[in-house]
């Protein structure tokens, strides 16, 4: 159950969000400007978050390309590119740099027709709205909004704000003017043939055939005190025993290298060991989608790798707790996937450190209640080939 606290917050978002959408409606003339799909030639997408974010934008971008005979450039944070390198929908990546005068050379090779602005972060918001006007870029569309970010006045074209929609929904709503639409919407990511191909390699040396993935971390979480997605590590170790013990098959834990340490305090309290392989920082973020897609099952907290198994409707399980379901929830078939949330404690509050310093809701789930869920999807799923089914 939301706290009050965090439902007041969530009215406060929604008020300012309707309060900015009207200032634009009442202030910005440019709306009245019909968009001439004509003169689109190439487009300028804009997005600086996180990589489950950008994951999400896919269906945006295939819908776009297919659409109108039209050249689509990404711009991406550091570190980001990785999502877009080989998805064929995009001709160029750039990397978002804050020192204007070397990202305004690199805009300035191309004349751009039309900017798509999806998330631009808090402090480059106004730095991107002023680089829009300085390219001479013909039309803007936007679909955000935070306190943070100011007003949106200088875009062409806004989708409504709301809260209760699915992200891939909201985002597909951006480009409602340009009478571009999505009717089945999938989440995309492409994988290379040497990304399958290193991939396999990688698994064949671990001697692994049969594998369900454990990723336990997420970003940044050594910042937060009581950071709001973490399952106590002991609970895992049990829940990987309980499955090694049921079915003839190994465990993968994997995450970054910084979040390493999470996986060897769970190694540490597993009992079947020879069953669980430690992969952290192993695998590149291609290889990766690779594990992902032939996984017999993904067990994660709400991190971009939910959103990467929703690429390939891998069977999942997510430890939902702060995330906004509505807006977040993995987006592929129901019967592929389960969220473990208890609304009887305090949930999606979407902060990333515990206010109340409990972490109640990942706390609320437990064993039994993962290894139950755990083993209904496996037993559903399409994959019959697992020893022990």
């Amino acid at each position: 159950m939301k706290s009050w606290q965090t439902k007041t917050r969530e009215i406060a978002r929604y008020i300012w969000l309707i309060f900015d959408y009207y200032v634009w409606l009442i202030f910005n003339l440019s709306k009245y400007r019909n968009i001439n799909k004509k003169e689109i030639k190439r487009v300028l997408i804009i997005h600086l978050g996180a990589i489950g974010e950008l994951l999400v934008t896919t269906p945006l971008v295939s819908a776009l390309k297919s659409s109108m005979d039209i050249e689509i450039v990404y711009m991406v944070s550091k570190g980001k590119e990785e999502v877009f390198k080989d998805n064929p929908n995009i001709s160029k990546i750039i990397i978002y740099d804050k020192d204007y005068s070397k990202l305004n050379p690199i805009l300035s090779e191309s004349k751009y027709d039309l900017a798509i602005i999806i998330s631009p972060g808090n402090e480059k918001f106004k730095t991107l709205t002023n680089l829009c006007k300085k390219q001479k870029i013909n039309y803007t569309l936007a679909g955000f909004g935070g306190v943070k970010r100011g007003l949106g006045l200088s875009f062409n074209k806004r989708s409504f704000p709301s809260i209760s929609k699915h992200t891939v929904i909201k985002n597909l709503d951006i480009i409602k003017p340009l009478d571009v639409y999505n009717k089945n919407p999938h989440l995309e990511f492409y994988i290379n043939k040497n990304d399958e191909k290193s991939a396999k390699e990688k698994l064949r040396k671990l001697n692994v055939k049969d594998y369900i993935i454990v990723h336990p971390g997420f970003g940044l979480y050594k910042k937060y005190p009581y950071p709001s997605r973490l399952w106590p590590h002991d609970r895992y170790a049990k829940s990987i025993d309980l499955l090694t013990n049921k079915y003839k098959i190994k465990v993968l834990i994997t995450g970054s290298d910084e979040e390493k340490e999470i996986a060897q305090l769970i190694h540490n309290e597993v009992k079947n060991k020879n069953n669980v392989i430690i992969t952290n920082g192993l695998f590149s973020f291609g290889e990766l989608a690779y594990i992902v897609k032939n996984s017999k099952l993904l067990i994660a907290t709400s991190t971009s790798i939910i959103h990467l198994a929703s690429c390939f409707d891998s069977p999942l399980i997510e430890l939902g707790g702060k995330e906004l379901i509505n807006e977040w929830h993995p987006w592929m078939d129901k019967e592929n996937y389960k969220i473990l949330i208890h609304e009887e404690v305090c949930t999606q509050c979407n902060r990333l450190n515990c206010r109340k310093k409990t972490i109640e809701c990942m706390n609320a789930i437990s064993v039994n209640e993962l290894f139950n869920e755990a083993v209904n999807l496996i037993n559903s799923y399409k994959y019959k080939h697992v020893e022990g089914i």
